[in-house]
């Protein structure tokens, strides 16, 4: 899992600076800390309780026993290929005894990054020039897979640096190694070795209405993290066997969500010329303010997995409520590791681009929350990345080049709310100024804040910007 254990989340410059600046006498009680917390989780999620909230320590306390592994992986040339970094442990049979623990794929030499359970390890890389997947005997391999190992223990991060020569090979081998094959197994058996063969890369989801993809999975991805990691399910999934000529459409959820949330826009896809990906993660991870990874790195990595292996040439995102704010990172983040101008179209429905007012708050609460909430806090480091490229706030971050930006949101108010929102995300956070000024497109619907993924005219208007964008 591409550095999804970014933890403890750093709380942003800017509310800290803010935070600093209360008396004590300013600062709002504990309980009402945690109330206000229970309120975010409940507009944004649907679901909170004293019970969850008070559970999240234990499951992110078992999330923290992983350490990483991270570094560089350079070529002494211009690669024709995917760069394949290795991740090999140790066994309990002896020093000498290794498996091969995990892979991690570059498209171009940049930074990779391994959670890892407490072991001792070893890397190396080789370059897939013929990009099957496999190492073959003429491809050039790093000489770091068979130098000293590094012992990592529960939170530690070690980095370890790793360069491909031109001329490099292993000698004697005559066959190829199915290295992507031999890293294969249950996420009960890959629990004991690193996170990232772990995640789903393309598995077909055979059926939507499986419980695996439902509101209590999307639950537990906010309370339950490493509940959540330990069934194996998060991922990119594919609705369908990849087909070459047909544009995938990756569907990203938000906080507390879950795929079959987008039935209704799946079932609607023109599927002569589209097919239907979507992205299952725990949404009450970081979401990821460089350098760490988080969410939208992993995603990012996803992205690009997938694309060194099947070799699309433009794709299309529809993200929900926060997946808005995960989508944009990780298209920026795609777009710094490859160069590529892919992904072409980011539809992003009732998302609240300012955060939630009520997120600025979970940093101070007494318990541990969700780090997804701090990361929704207006004045977040993340809030402020994805949007501009310098400190002062003076320079917009642009989208990728050929990468169109629509915005529709929903403004059917429910409850006693005295502000214009969705029943989750409010008008002014829907429509933040940087957001606007970058949408070439913005539609407003009469619904709320899930409704309005079933709504028939917001759902004709997203076929319709595809459509478009892909004619």
């Amino acid at each position: 899992m591409s550095d999804l254990m970014g933890q403890p989340l750093n709380i942003s410059r800017r509310s800290a600076q803010m935070r600093g600046q209360r008396t004590a006498s300013q600062r709002r009680p504990a309980t009402a800390v945690v109330a206000a917390s229970l309120t975010l989780a409940a507009l944004l999620s649907g679901c909170a309780s004293i019970q969850k909230v008070m559970g999240f320590k234990k499951q992110l306390e078992l999330v923290k026993q992983y350490g990483r592994i991270d570094g560089k992986v350079q070529t002494e040339h211009d690669n024709a290929g995917p760069l394949v970094v290795v991740l090999i442990r140790e066994t309990p049979e002896g020093p000498e005894a290794y498996v091969a623990a995990d892979t991690y794929v570059r498209i171009r030499p940049g930074s990779y990054a391994f959670p890892v359970a407490a072991g001792t390890y070893k890397v190396g890389a080789y370059e897939d020039r013929n990009r099957n997947g496999k190492y073959d005997p003429d491809e050039s391999v790093a000489r770091p897979l068979i130098a000293d190992p590094v012992t990592v223990g529960p939170g530690d991060i070690v980095t370890y640096d790793v360069l491909i020569p031109t001329d490099g090979r292993v000698p004697g081998l005559t066959e190829s190694i199915d290295v992507f094959g031999i890293v294969a197994r249950t996420p009960e058996d890959q629990r004991a070795f690193s996170l990232w063969a772990w995640t789903v890369q393309g598995e077909i989801c055979e059926d939507l209405n499986d419980e695996r993809f439902g509101r209590e999975a999307g639950a537990r991805g906010l309370w339950r993290i490493d509940d959540f990691m330990n069934e194996g399910i998060m991922g990119i999934y594919f609705m369908e066997p990849y087909d070459p000529d047909r544009i995938p459409v990756l569907f990203v959820h938000g906080i507390s969500g879950y795929p079959q949330q987008f039935s209704s826009l799946i079932d609607s896809l023109d599927r002569e010329r589209f097919q239907a990906w979507f992205y299952f993660y725990p949404s009450g991870f970081s979401l990821g303010f460089p350098p760490r990874s988080g969410i939208s790195g992993h995603l990012a990595s996803l992205i690009e997995r997938l694309q060194a292996k099947h070799g699309f040439g433009e794709m299309a995102v529809v993200a929900h409520s926060m997946g808005g704010l995960v989508a944009r990172g990780a298209i920026s983040r795609y777009f710094e590791r490859t160069h590529r101008s892919d992904i072409r179209l980011l539809i992003a429905v009732s998302t609240p681009w300012a955060g939630d007012v009520n997120a600025a708050r979970a940093g101070d609460a007494p318990v541990e929350l969700p780090l997804s909430f701090r990361d929704m806090d207006p004045g977040s480091d993340y809030q402020w990345w994805i949007f501009y490229e310098d400190e002062n706030e003076q320079t917009l971050k642009r989208l990728p080049p050929r990468a169109e930006f629509h915005m529709l949101f929903g403004f059917r108010k429910s409850g006693s709310s005295s502000v214009s929102d969705d029943g989750a995300v409010t008008m002014a956070s829907a429509l933040r100024m940087e957001a606007q000024q970058q949408a070439s497109t913005l539609r407003g619907y009469d619904d709320d804040h899930s409704g309005i993924l079933h709504n028939a005219d917001a759902v004709e208007r997203v076929n319709q910007l595809l459509s478009e964008r892909f004619d």
